[in-house]
């Protein structure tokens, strides 16, 4: 699929921009949450946006692994789309803001164990959220980075997606099977774990659940796409009909089956393609990295006091998009042209970028 003739690059930056307005509620020390979570309750619009970039990876991540040739071709394009970012965005983060604005000594500061800690985080699966003496004054104190906590679950969704990939049988049966035992899960979490959901039930947590199901369905409709296609006002229905339902785990997975078919409609058969221009590229994961940090730049700068919360909003989103751009154009885009034998790929092969 061209670029023009799909959704998806459009329906990732606003899942990245519904992330970072998500934000804007507790790093402005608003008290309150989000507009969706006080109306539906079954998600945040950071959970939204979150929902969106599982279910577009799992069709998209689906995608790249029946057109790589081999395994390690598969593995070079995750790695590449992943990790030249993150590990900018981390050592920004540690090595440059952290110094400038930490209380401490820089000496202390470097030697510390939470900067040394903090650098795991460009593991994508150990995360680390505090710098020593940084942001301890905000409304959300300590944290530099509250976004990057769902790297670990996309890893471990493209893991889990590699080894059922790898057993015998079509690929279309086994993300089938994968989905409906996921939906199943979500379905017999016990009520009394809704408030904890990092407490394991069966070795997964809440987040392995919902989100694991979500990209599981991205990966169903791509391996089933000659069969059958979503349809976004089915989802739409869906999502409707999950308002009147009341907290239960049966509304998280009626959320969850919605929320995924109503995005992959929208971004494969609808009838409006809302495609960014081609010189733009891909900000969304730039915006993902770096809109948290700078919220809690602007936060210790006072701007959520000084212009409201609506000028928190605008600074937020320009500011962050410049970033955005820098890491795209400076460190994404040039990473996602090489080979795996690290050569240039060609401006063709840059057009879908999962």
């Amino acid at each position: 699929m061209q670029r023009y003739e799909n959704n998806f690059d459009v329906l990732r930056l606003l899942a990245a921009w519904l992330v970072l307005f998500s934000h804007c509620y507790p790093l402005a020390g608003t008290g309150q949450p989000d507009p969706f979570a006080r109306s539906i309750g079954v998600d945040t619009l950071g959970g939204v946006g979150v929902a969106i970039f599982f279910t577009l990876s799992g069709y998209l991540v689906t995608e790249s692994w029946a057109r790589s040739p081999t395994l390690l071709t598969f593995i070079w394009r995750r790695v590449r789309r992943i990790y030249p970012a993150l590990i900018v965005c981390v050592a920004a983060c540690a090595f440059v803001l952290g110094p400038l604005l930490t209380n401490l000594e820089v000496g202390a500061y470097l030697r510390h164990p939470q900067t040394r800690g903090y650098l795991e985080t460009a593991s994508a699966w150990w995360i680390s959220y505090t710098l020593p003496g940084v942001f301890v004054g905000n409304p959300v104190a300590g944290v530099i980075n509250g976004s990057l906590w769902s790297l670990t679950y996309e890893i471990s969704c493209y893991l889990a997606l590699l080894a059922t990939a790898l057993l015998p049988f079509a690929l279309r049966f086994k993300a089938l099977l994968v989905a409906t035992v996921l939906l199943v899960f979500v379905l017999l979490r016990p009520e009394n774990l809704v408030s904890t959901p990092f407490a394991k039930h069966y070795g997964l947590d809440y987040y392995h659940g919902k989100l694991g199901l979500m990209f599981a369905i991205g990966a169903v409709f791509s391996t089933w796409r000659q069969y059958f296609s979503p349809t976004w006002w089915h989802g739409a229905l869906g999502l409707l009909l999950m308002v009147w339902l009341p907290e239960s785990s049966l509304k998280t997975a009626a959320y969850a089956v919605s929320m995924a078919v109503t995005v992959l409609g929208l971004a494969t058969h609808s009838k409006w393609h809302l495609a960014l221009p081609e010189r733009m590229g891909d900000w969304s994961y730039g915006f993902y990295l770096y809109g948290f940090p700078v919220q809690q730049l602007l936060s210790l700068q006072g701007v959520h006091q000084s212009s409201g919360f609506v000028g928190y909003v605008v600074a937020s989103t320009f500011c962050t998009a410049i970033a955005a751009a820098t890491s795209w154009y400076l460190v994404e885009r040039p990473w996602l042209r090489k080979t795996s034998r690290g050569q240039s790929a060609g401006p063709e092969r840059v057009r879908v970028r999962r």
